[in-house]
């Protein structure tokens, strides 16, 4: 059994501490104000759900930071006086030359912890109580026929399945196959419906009956869901009263953005037409467009193998003999070497891996429609992350390198073993890696399921840099600004191209041919209901 750690110096509340702190005294200097009159205005600019928790903080510890900001103390020594960090030994800042540390210290009564909803004030509660609903249940927030699709858009709704056109009857929803409905009835979502008057047939078997219509589905971690942190958050320049207008949505995603990444972008006219958005299912619904809608984005933040197989999976929704076949992306690319703790002996093991997975298959073999695929994404080359990201500056204004041994000495880092200074323990982490990768390929000449094939590809990171370097990009613009660890958007978007173009060759039989019948689709129906 492996052992269980708890973080350090203070964990996530003394790094929230001091990025905030650190953001007050930086834009006091950029807008040449007072510290008070920073942390007088500070609420003004977050969303009117987080008004009450900013002003909460703000009245319990308002007069601390100003008063220790205003003795030259920098963001490490504010929080470490308050008793929000209690290890001086992790630190953003280098030293000032007025602060002493008292190693006794009592933490305001006040303070409150981040995982225990009651320590919050009233107003907070509801979105204390939903994150952590979140990170237990991967299910939709809001469904009422329990159908595992939903309405609203985030708190895993359309953003992470598609849109349910019925919220009120369960055999309504995307990737439906079989119906008793009236063919006046869109059964399955994909915005095809009626009868033709000329042949007396419904749309749905005209156009789609012999086109052999499927889903999209990604199981996977963080990257799956495409986690990311707006770097503007943490940039004290870029900071204005709109900056954080979109906080409620995020966290209602968890930080997660499954509308554009790499397998279920459906998000086609992003408001920054600078952004890359391509993905495996918009390149499915082109070719056949009695796809609509049909994908699910089962991308849970730090998923490793065995919370696969134990719950995530579970949360994966499709009826054996009613809905379509589906194409699966399995994705595990780190959490299962990758943690906060600083130690080895907490990456999952081969045999370990191999058993969980092996688990997760035999659950999917008993809810995929015969005809399904899967396609295993191999554990990333994390060996990138140090080598491209240490020397270059954090949005907060200090390097990678001090983020990576700062997160590493909270002990909350995303990943212990390749965002670490210590090149011995880089190249440990990515041996294990290796192994785990190893997995998928020994697992699939031993087992053989009766629902769906199998295929393995290494994590594409070296294919897609490749086709970005020949664009004139940079490695560095493929990793996320903020946490320095997650694929970003570009990566996304390039991944997705790797993966159509791939799979196009190797097995074109998982995409499907074209659909003839697209054409008179879009005639008839337009945007087919959007999303």
């Amino acid at each position: 059994m492996k052992a269980t750690y708890q973080s350090n110096g203070g964990g996530t509340n003394c790094a929230g501490c001091t990025m905030i702190v650190s953001l007050i005294e930086q834009l006091a200097v950029i807008h040449d104000k007072e510290v008070e009159q920073i942390v007088d205005e500070l609420c003004g600019i977050f969303p009117d759900e987080i008004t009450a928790l900013c002003t909460y903080l703000v009245d319990t510890y308002g007069d601390q930071v100003i008063k220790y900001l205003t003795m030259k103390y920098t963001a490490d020594e504010v929080c470490l006086e308050m008793g929000v960090c209690t290890d001086p030994t992790c630190r953003l800042y280098p030293p000032s030359t007025t602060f002493q540390y008292r190693p006794i210290r009592i933490a305001s009564k006040s303070q409150f912890t981040a995982t225990d909803c009651s320590t919050y004030p009233n107003e907070a509660q509801k979105i204390c109580e939903m994150i952590v609903r979140l990170a237990d249940q991967h299910e939709p927030f809001e469904d009422i026929d329990k159908d595992l699709h939903s309405t609203i858009n985030e708190l895993r709704g359309a953003d992470w399945r598609g849109r349910d056109c019925d919220d009120l009857d369960g055999q309504i929803y995307p990737g439906r196959k079989n119906t008793d409905k009236s063919p006046l009835v869109d059964h399955n979502c994909n915005g095809i419906h009626g009868v033709d008057p000329i042949l007396r047939k419904s749309y749905e078997d005209e156009f789609c009956g012999n086109s052999q219509p499927r889903g999209i589905a990604v199981l996977g971690d963080s990257a799956g869901a495409h986690f990311s942190i707006p770097p503007s958050w943490f940039n004290a320049s870029e900071i204005t009263k709109g900056t954080y207008s979109d906080l409620m949505p995020i966290l209602e995603d968890e930080f997660d953005w499954p509308m554009r990444s790499a397998t279920t972008a459906f998000v086609t006219s992003p408001d920054n037409a600078t952004i890359p958005i391509d993905s495996i299912y918009l390149r499915l619904v082109e070719q056949n467009r009695c796809n609509h809608r049909d994908y699910q984005n089962i991308g849970v933040n730090g998923c490793r193998s065995g919370s696969m197989q134990d719950n995530v999976i579970k949360s994966f929704g499709r009826n054996q003999t009613q809905d379509h076949p589906v194409l699966i992306l399995f994705e595990l690319i780190g959490n299962d070497v990758c943690n906060g703790h600083p130690t080895l002996d907490t990456m999952t093991t081969p045999d370990e891996f191999h058993d969980n997975i092996v688990l997760s298959l035999q659950y999917l073999d008993t809810v995929l429609p015969a005809g399904s695929h899967v396609v295993f994404l191999g554990l990333a080359n994390g060996l990138v992350l140090w080598d491209n990201m240490w020397n270059r500056t954090h949005p907060i204004g200090v390097t990678y390198e001090v983020v990576y041994d700062y997160l590493n000495c909270l002990q909350i880092s995303p990943c212990y073993v390749w965002m670490n200074s210590n090149e011995t323990i880089r190249d440990a982490g990515q041996d294990r890696a290796d192994e785990l990768s190893a997995v998928y390929s020994q697992i699939m000449a031993e087992y053989s399921f009766k629902n769906f094939d199998m295929a393995y590809y290494d994590f594409p990171f070296d294919p897609i840099n490749e086709v970005w370097l020949a664009r004139g990009g940079e490695t560095w613009q493929l990793i996320e600004p903020v946490d320095g660890f997650h694929p970003s958007q570009i990566a996304n978007a390039l991944i997705a191209e790797w993966f159509w173009n791939t799979i196009s060759v190797d097995h074109p039989d998982f995409l499907g041919p074209e659909n003839p019948n697209n054409g008179a689709i879009q005639s008839i129906f337009g945007n087919q209901g959007g999303y």
